[in-house]
């Protein structure tokens, strides 16, 4: 569920801003031409929330961040952004079936963290910011969600 759900977010921005969203892991690079987005697992809670372990809720978590060319361009894909989670009911896509759909989630962003550039010559952080969103998904004994 985890790729599923980081695919359909990746997937959902891309569509809703015409940006592109690099899927962050070991070993990869930014893109050289900004404004673009990144989406990046961050570490996920899973709670048993009835007798016998009849359900479990797991909270995935993502970081998202945004790469603009100016402060500017930066605070209007925030605010962009802000809104898609806000509102948007995103389509859960199978990472592993292209174009199947599994249903619809909803994301929550609970922190908006604007970052300076630490390496000053490093030009491609400049201007950037990150969200952390969260999606709440309850799975039950028998495999349902």
């Amino acid at each position: 569920m985890q790729v599923d759900i980081q695919h359909s977010i990746r997937t959902h921005l891309a569509e809703k801003t015409g940006l592109s969203v690099v899927w962050m892991f070991d070993g990869v690079k930014y893109p050289d031409e900004k404004p673009f987005l990144t989406i990046e697992q961050l570490p996920n809670s899973i709670s048993v929330i009835s007798k016998r372990r009849e359900a479990v809720q797991t909270i995935y978590r993502f970081q998202v961040g945004v790469f603009a060319s100016s402060s500017f361009e930066r605070g209007v894909l925030q605010e962009k952004v802000k809104r898609i989670f806000m509102f948007d009911q995103i389509e859960l896509l199978s990472a592993e079936e292209p174009g199947k759909s599994l249903g619809f989630f909803d994301a929550l962003v609970t922190d908006e963290t604007p970052m300076s550039a630490e390496d000053l010559s490093d030009k491609t952080t400049y201007h950037r910011l990150y969200f952390d969103v969260e999606v709440n998904m309850t799975y039950g004994k028998q495999g349902g969600k």
